[in-house]
């Protein structure tokens, strides 16, 4: 569970059998403060109690029904509260399911429950609560500082009157560049201000705009960095505050020469600056000959804003900035290759004989190598990262003996990421096995599985994790593999647990008829190979037959 406040879950259901898979599915999930409600007129008393964060109704219960229920939570939240409600019907009428939105309801589950399904929409709607609360917080927070604001501009005669009305409409919005558009434009109506910019600072020296408020058309584009000759003039000037000077900015092609004027005749720059950290400048330009004078007047103004916009641009630039940061110390790590490679055996449980290894990477700096993947996705450098510890897995692997397989764990974005992974690929001396990684969902089958037949048909692939993950079940049914890798958690003691026993058995039947290999993962133990032998699983993989090791090199 990844939601990061305190989550209560009604399940309000008349079906104690419903009631009680619901709560071993959202359990499993992570959940834990889950209420089991049989029926309407209870849920409502829980609810005035303690309101949830969401609720899971059935429609077809005896005295209040759902739609009752839902009628009822319509009229008690607050106009600006959301409170998300899953229907929980068998019922696929058109008019029920209109009547149930009609009345309040957000989404639906139909029965019979599909776990996978029912996970992630609880934990879809939970995540856009959270956010709707962090939101109303946040802009009632700034509601605060504007009202502030504006109650000490409003003392202020004439001109300050309209500063005043043009706060009071900033809030914040979806993105960093849409807040500041609004700002720049709100800035626009005031006088003497002929041209709005917002520039963010990166963490790597760069000035971007964010918001751009310019008449006629502009050179300067949103998102695309300042040449660093104009970025690094305009930050040296940030610490002694805002200034006065000529207008500096233009187009940010620096193969465009010298900024063109735009003519604007100069320029008033404001810092962006929260707990003493510099976030960007606010600058306005003015096109009349005294500009230098009009806009020193204007600065007060300038001032009022800047410091509102640092309060709404703040969390979106901090995020930039820690972007740019890992985004330089991942290239950084890409460019130094500092990673290494490591191999695990695999085994046949029945012979002992090694057949394949697993190559797996392992960061120098000691950073989990999941933590170190899934922070390069989040910043554009997945695939970057993914073919560089992959092309040097395939060139440890030419040490390895030429009858054992090598399986590299690669991701659906680079299957599908055009011919690198082919290139890759062709570089290889020893049998390669596709390791498809789970660790995001697949939205496309049918053209996953294109990209994976046109590697050829010596590349053979596998599913990870089958038993965990939201996923991996679908993974091996649409995508057919040619193994099968069982997770650690069914393999963990599986001499004491008949349940895993049996599951372990259903999926040797499953392999049997449909061709493909099954691999246990995590062996730590002689009794639990020998429970997994005895169940006629194939392969193995785990501390009991070898660590992941660096091939030794031969003096």
């Amino acid at each position: 569970m990844t939601e990061d406040f305190i989550t209560w879950i009604y399940v309000v259901d008349d079906n104690e059998a419903n009631r009680r898979l619901l709560e071993l599915i959202l359990t499993a999930a992570g959940y834990a403060n889950i209420r089991l409600i049989p029926d309407g007129v209870s849920a409502l008393k829980a609810i005035e109690a303690r309101p949830p964060d969401i609720v899971l109704l059935d429609l077809h219960m005896p005295g209040l029904d759902g739609f009752g229920v839902l009628t009822a939570i319509s009229s008690t939240i607050a106009p600006d509260d959301f409170l998300p409600v899953l229907v929980l019907t068998a019922d696929v009428d058109r008019d029920a399911r209109t009547r149930a939105l009609m009345s309040g309801a957000t989404d639906f589950l139909t029965k019979p429950f599909d776990a996978e399904e029912v996970v992630l929409r609880v934990r879809n709607h939970l995540r856009t609560r959270r956010l709707h609360r962090e939101l109303r917080g946040r802009n009632a927070q700034l509601e605060g500082e504007v009202k502030s604001t504006a109650r000490a501009l409003s003392e202020l005669a004439g001109e300050w009157a309209a500063v005043a009305a043009s706060l009071g409409r900033l809030t914040a919005e979806a993105t960093a560049e849409a807040t500041a558009s609004a700002i720049c434009a709100e800035l626009a109506r005031l006088p003497d201000l002929d041209g709005v910019v917002l520039l963010a600072f990166g963490a790597a020296g760069t000035t971007i705009p964010l918001g751009v408020a310019m008449p006629g058309e502009v050179a300067l584009a949103v998102n695309v960095a300042l040449p660093d000759g104009r970025s690094q003039g305009l930050r040296s000037r940030v610490a002694d505050g805002p200034w006065v000077g000529p207008w500096v900015l233009g187009a940010n092609d620096p193969g465009q020469g010298p900024p063109p004027r735009d003519g604007f005749v100069a320029a008033a720059y404001v810092p962006l600056a929260a707990h003493g950290r510099a976030l960007g400048l606010l600058a306005a330009a003015n096109d009349a000959p005294d500009a230098p004078a009009r806009l020193s007047r204007r600065l007060p103004a300038l001032e009022a804003f800047a410091s509102l916009a640092s309060a709404l641009l703040a969390p979106g630039i901090n995020e930039r900035q820690q972007d740019d940061t890992l985004r330089a110390e991942l290239n950084s790590i890409i460019a130094a290759g500092a990673y290494n490679v490591v191999f695990q055996p695999i085994v046949d449980l029945h012979s002992g004989t090694v057949v394949g290894f697993e190559a797996l990477t392992r960061f120098a700096d000691g950073t989990r190598p999941d933590r170190r993947f899934a922070d390069a996705d989040a910043v554009g450098l997945g695939i970057e990262l993914e073919t560089a510890t992959l092309g040097a897995a395939v060139a440890a692997a030419s040490a390895l003996p030429a009858n054992a397989f090598v399986s590299l764990n690669v991701s659906p974005n680079l299957v599908l990421a055009g011919g690198r992974l082919a290139t890759l690929l062709a570089e290889a001396s020893v049998p390669i096995v596709l390791e498809i990684t789970e660790h995001t969902p697949v939205a496309d089958y049918a053209l996953l599985r294109r990209a994976l037949e046109g590697l050829g048909p010596s590349i053979r692939f596998a599913i990870d994790d089958a038993g965990a993950g939201y996923s991996s079940f679908r993974h091996i049914l649409e995508l057919r593999p040619d193994f099968v890798k069982l997770d650690i958690g069914l393999v963990r003691s599986i001499e004491d647990d008949a349940a895993r026993q049996a599951f372990v058995a259903g999926m040797v039947y499953f392999v049997l008829r449909t061709g493909c290999t099954l691999i246990a993962e995590g062996i730590e133990t002689a009794a639990e190979r020998d429970v997994l032998e005895a169940l006629a699983v194939d392969l193995g993989q785990g501390f009991l037959f070898g660590r992941p090791e660096p091939i030794a090199v031969s003096p």
